[in-house]
């Protein structure tokens, strides 16, 4: 009897243990796992030209929330944000503003683009309706541009550089941005403070906890890899896609008949259509779809345009990197040789060097945009700025330089590193982003070259955004 009831209390032990064991795999860090000293640590770590990061009990209780009670969200989160990232990064950039400001829209919106708050606020940037049509935003029956990924954004950036030139701080902006500039104006006054923190007491409850949770969510996208968080990455149509200017009707229920397109993802890609349609405009709409299918679009709205003159117009999801002015008479310009490779355009040139393709015409005396591979050009650079991308791409490089070794080195390890080096580069091409791309994007441009490997070979942690001008080693097939 005795021994029956030993083997009964051991078997139950197993059991709970096996079931302790599944519990902690499927969330191997919980609360009393959570280092809050480190955490302070790489806080006070980081650097971001927003905000300075700093150790908050709402800081955690946010950091609680993301690493601990909503894992599974934060992962869902955290890979839609290749989605929306290299749009927002390229739009910030476009206006002058920290590329840090993208994690403002975790804290709105959670990266949900139909989020809408109890009050009215909607989209990735949550615009109340008055304040998206002062920043010229349509909102009406038909369209709302508050979920409309590009125009919201370029909106939210207006919006961030008025209250910038306002506050000329950027805390005391975004909690402006929050609960707008009268609130923060007279919290400065109540307060005689002179920075978020001295107003914090002052300001309403939830703009008091504003930028904890933008420390949170900007701490959140640079360590959330030592957390064992791993990003869900959404479908691969939704990653590669292009958008194209519509002027007629054009409903949802068309595009899937005509592309084959599901309805939900048409939906979700464009989700500035209250009714499920494009209407008609001589301005023009922007239909987003998966790049694959977008060519059908194309071709069916050419043969039905609502008249002779207005053809459909095709944009990637990024726009050519910002260029500014130059004089090639000036004494602080320095001169470049450019051979032109296969593919390069003009547009492409001016935006690498920071000029205008009118100026490479005129530098070279060139009749037209058109070149050629093989031709080299005349342009001209600030002297002591670095390019904003480096000249290479994966047609011109055959070899990598061999890297330089110490002197004391032997002989035998030149020749044996060489004989090796050789080897593997003629395995390889290079790479070189001109804009911010996902790695789905990058991996798409070279049929059959996995994701994972060229994670592997380029050393990168995770799958990532990659910022312009990385040079990438892609495995020749």
């Amino acid at each position: 009897m005795e021994s029956s009831c030993q083997k009964f209390l051991l078997t139950v032990l197993t059991l709970l243990l096996c079931l302790s064991l599944e519990t902690h795999a499927k969330n191997p860090t919980n609360e009393t796992e959570l280092d809050e000293a480190e955490i302070t640590r790489r806080l006070y770590a980081m650097e971001n030209r927003v905000v300075k990061p700093r150790y908050d009990p709402v800081v955690m209780g946010y950091l609680k929330t993301y690493l601990i009670r909503g894992r599974e969200g934060t992962e869902q989160m955290l890979g839609r944000r290749f989605i929306y990232f290299p749009l927002f990064e390229d739009v910030l950039f476009q206006n002058d503003l920290p590329e840090e400001l993208k994690a403002l829209s975790i804290v709105e919106s959670a990266l949900h683009n139909r989020a809408i708050s109890r009050v009215g606020a909607m989209g990735l940037w949550q615009f109340m309706a008055p304040t998206a049509r002062n920043f010229g935003l349509q909102v009406d029956a038909n369209i709302d541009e508050r979920r409309d990924t590009r125009r919201s954004t370029e909106a939210a950036a207006a919006y961030l550089k008025n209250l910038y030139k306002e506050f000329s701080d950027w805390e005391l902006a975004i909690a402006a941005y929050n609960s707008g500039s009268g609130r923060v104006i007279r919290a400065l006054k109540r307060s005689r403070g002179t920075n978020y923190w001295a107003i914090r007491g002052d300001l309403p409850r939830e703009t008091a906890n504003y930028v904890p949770a933008f420390i949170a969510a900007s701490y959140l996208l640079e360590h959330f890899e030592k957390h064992g968080l791993t990003p869900k990455y959404p479908a691969e149509e939704l990653l590669l896609t292009t958008s194209i200017k519509v002027h007629q009707d054009l409903s949802f229920e068309q595009v899937a008949t005509l592309t084959g397109v599901t309805m939900e993802t048409i939906e979700f890609l464009n989700p500035a259509y209250n009714r499920k349609a494009i209407p008609a405009s001589t301005k023009g709409y922007y239909l987003t779809l998966p790049s694959k299918v977008m060519e059908k679009v194309r071709v069916y709205l050419e043969a039905n345009r609502p008249d002779g003159t207005i053809k459909p117009e095709l944009y990637s999801s990024i726009k050519a990197p910002k260029v500014r002015e130059l004089d090639a008479s000036a004494s602080t310009l320095v001169e470049e040789s450019h051979e032109v490779s296969k593919g390069e355009t003009l547009q492409e040139l001016a935006g690498i060097y920071g000029c205008t393709e009118d100026k490479i015409r005129e530098w070279n005396k060139l009749d037209t945009a058109a070149i050629a591979p093989g031709q080299l050009l005349k342009i001209f650079r600030p002297k002591g700025r670095e390019l904003k991308f480096r000249i290479e791409r994966m047609e011109a490089v055959s070899l990598i330089p061999m890297l330089t070794l110490a002197i004391q080195q032997t002989t035998k390890i030149l020749e044996n590193a060489a004989s090796k080096d050789v080897a593997g580069q003629e395995a390889f091409q290079y790479y070189v982003t001109t804009r911010p791309e996902s790695i789905f994007e990058i991996a798409d441009r070279f049929p059959g070259a996995t994701l994972q490997d060229i994670l592997k070979i380029n050393d990168l942690p995770s799958n990532r955004i990659i910022r312009a001008g990385t040079r990438l080693k892609i495995r020749k097939l």
